[in-house]
């Protein structure tokens, strides 16, 4: 009988493990301390940085090969405070710093023309779970990602300052199926924080959801456009002129489930079997992360392009036709701007207030279309049957000095609030 007691115990879960090389599936979850939720440093206060209060600026990595629009953005935001006569830290959370401080320096000064002085800006890697975060207790933290705000909202406890600053690009739940993660995203815009927003879209989003601190119209906050570079950004006709055909460029990132890889491909596969790059020779171009290239239909083919500085993106995009670029998400995304700045036609995707009508009152050579494959094709034949206008019109700011000329004394006055200065 103690034999059968013992295989039914094995059997749910009782008794000891049986030896085994597979491994344990459960073994985060045994401690009782755990599981962890959002790992990272662990905040503490140090009384040596009290007389040097700084921005903290935490971000996930500070790798200089791998800096994209959302962290160049937050460099945009941030480095112009020291013009505001504020000190700065960047802190890499989750990943690595490197190569060291000089390019790190070099890069924001490259992204956002603010030459950062070593007594001005520092930099620092805390991404081991047992790292510490060194925190004076006038410092103030700005957060740019979920897991950095809930680090934000931790370190609170080591800062004279209630709230910190949120840099919100996207409705970041929405990168993960309904589970921990997407929980976890969405608690933190109930955190004590003061957001400041990427895009009116995504503002007009959050508040329509009352969704944590968003609806609260109390909750002090600011929204921006941002800018695209017309120097980078622009028409090249010649380039245009010279190249055999005309040409589409598929913004194609498979590991980014909100930018649709598969219906666009999809979509892009049906446009060309039912004849809309009939009317002349066409090139097929996918870019934003690694592919083969892939059969479309009529012998055409999707080739792939490797990862380009922007100084080459910006040329691609300029003397090229058609951009297919999709975004579940409230937010517009940087390249459909950016083409529409260069002067080619672009097909997006609509979400929420993101709709076909907001998108054309940004730009006329924006089609916005349901997520679908048939309206991305319609979508498809009408920008391909769309005139290039002489001068692109595009009402987004030119500069980021333009895009961000109010929001800069707003953050330097929220910081110095924060801190009991004002």
């Amino acid at each position: 009988m103690s034999g059968l007691r013992g295989a039914v115990r094995r059997a749910i879960g009782g008794g000891q493990p049986s030896a085994s090389s597979e491994p344990d599936p459960f073994a985060g979850f045994r401690d009782p301390a755990g599981p962890v939720l959002v790992s990272g440093p662990a905040p503490r206060h140090d009384t040596s940085l009290d007389d040097d209060p700084r921005v903290v600026v935490l971000l996930p990595h500070l790798d200089v090969d791998k800096m994209s629009g959302g962290p160049n953005t937050v460099f945009q935001l941030t480095a112009r405070l020291a013009g505001e006569g504020l000190r700065l830290r960047y802190v890499a959370t989750s990943g690595a710093m490197r190569p060291d401080a000089r390019a790190l320096a070099a890069h924001i000064r490259g992204v956002t023309g603010v030459e950062l002085p070593g007594d001005v800006a520092s930099f620092a890697e805390a991404s081991r779970r047992r790292d510490t975060l060194d925190l004076g207790r006038h410092d103030v933290l700005v957060a740019s990602w979920w897991p950095t705000a809930h680090l934000a909202n931790a370190a609170l406890a080591c800062v004279d300052a209630r709230e910190f600053l949120y840099v919100v690009q996207d409705y970041e739940p929405g990168f993960y199926p309904w589970s921990t993660k997407a929980a976890l995203a969405e608690a933190t815009y109930g955190m004590p924080m003061r957001p400041v927003v990427n895009e009116p879209f995504l503002a007009t989003f959050l508040e329509e959801r009352r969704v944590g601190r968003f609806e609260d119209d109390g909750t002090p906050r600011r929204t921006f456009l941002p800018a695209v570079d017309r120097e980078i950004f622009r028409p090249r006709p010649e380039a245009r002129a010279a190249s055999d055909g005309r040409r589409l460029v598929f913004y194609a990132r498979p590991k980014n489930p909100r930018n649709l890889f598969e219906i666009g491909l999809r979509a892009l596969r049906a446009a060309v079997d039912q004849g809309v790059f009939d009317d002349g020779p066409w090139s097929f171009q996918a870019i934003g992360q690694e592919l083969p290239d892939l059969p479309l239909a009529e012998g055409r083919v999707l080739r792939s392009t490797p990862w380009m500085s922007y100084e080459a993106y910006g040329e691609l995009l300029g003397s090229s036709d058609v951009l297919l670029s999709l975004m579940h998400s409230p937010h517009t995304s940087y390249p459909p701007l950016e083409m529409a700045a260069a002067g080619g036609q672009v097909v997006t995707t609509t979400f929420g207030p993101k709709t076909a009508a907001a998108l054309a009152s940004l730009s006329a050579a924006i089609h916005g279309a349901a997520p679908e494959v048939p309206s991305l094709v319609a979508a498809l034949r009408a920008a391909v049957s769309a005139s290039a206008p002489a001068v692109p019109a595009l009402s987004v700011p030119a500069t980021w000095d333009d895009a961000l000329r109010e929001v800069m004394p707003w953050m330097a006055s929220q910081i110095r609030e924060l801190r009991g200065e004002a």
